[in-house]
């Protein structure tokens, strides 16, 4: 894992690393089709005709899979498996499919009123934190912003207005090629495209899309707490956004 020692301690120092080419481009390919042949199962949550999100996706059968070549992905594995030693981790729920999909500045942590679910203790104590996410852009891109090192500072997350960096934030693109993970801390501060990104005409015909997966330490407490704070969370975005009367077909 030699290799792996400044990719580390960027993730620690900065709350993130970029895994590059974790994935075959055969393999993204084969994703890519995978979820463009299911998009009449995904939400629409924004106002671009061609957005699509499906939280929880792990839990159909003909998007599992992808959920699947992620998580016994090698490069992945064998980082989280260093980066978590002596702890075991596990996946907490928490796996989104986006596509076409903008997203403002914000934490992956749980936020308005399901923040009541966490406490500064267990997000940024002493023994707080241990919560990552795995993003896989399936195409090659540059669209993630993050404020390096916003992980390790307290912030309230009643409102994501809290996250927008100040003149004194430093903001950095993430460029990615096909193949590459990110790997992030939940705490990080981030966005994604904007929604005048999203505009473009040919996203129809050739769409932006994002597979991840958040991990934890096992019996950590922000782990346990993000499982079930999740739970709830996705339970009201299914009955908000995949009703009979809303679903996209």
């Amino acid at each position: 894992m030699q290799g792996y020692v400044n990719l580390f301690e960027q993730l620690e120092h900065e709350g993130y690393c970029v895994l590059p080419r974790a994935l075959e481009a055969s393999a993204v390919d084969t994703m890519r089709k995978r979820v463009v042949a299911n998009l009449g199962i995904m939400g629409n949550t924004r106002p671009n005709s061609a957005s699509r999100h499906l939280a929880g996706f792990h839990r159909y059968p003909t998007l599992e899979p992808l959920h699947q070549m992620m998580t016994s992905n090698g490069d992945l594995i064998d980082a989280l498996t260093e980066v978590y030693k002596p702890a075991n981790f596990i996946t907490i729920g928490l796996a989104d499919i986006t596509v076409n999909r903008s997203q403002p500045w914000h934490t992956d942590l749980l936020r308005g009123k399901y923040a009541r679910f966490l406490s500064p203790e267990m997000c940024w104590g002493e023994q707080g934190g241990g919560c990552l996410k795995a993003l896989l852009y399936l195409q090659n891109g540059k669209s993630l912003k993050v404020v390096p090192g916003s992980h390790l500072t307290q912030l309230p997350l009643s409102d994501d207005k809290f996250t927008i960096p100040t003149e004194n934030q430093t903001v950095q693109s993430v460029e990615v090629q096909v193949g590459d993970i990110v790997l992030m801390d939940i705490r990080l501060i981030h966005r994604g495209s904007t929604e005048e990104d999203m505009q473009a005409e040919n996203l129809a015909i050739d769409p932006k899309i994002l597979v991840s997966i958040v991990f934890g330490a096992q019996g950590a407490p922000l782990t346990h707490a993000m499982q079930v704070g999740n739970a709830h969370r996705m339970v009201e975005w299914d009955a908000l956004h995949l009703t009979s009367g809303s679903l996209v077909r």
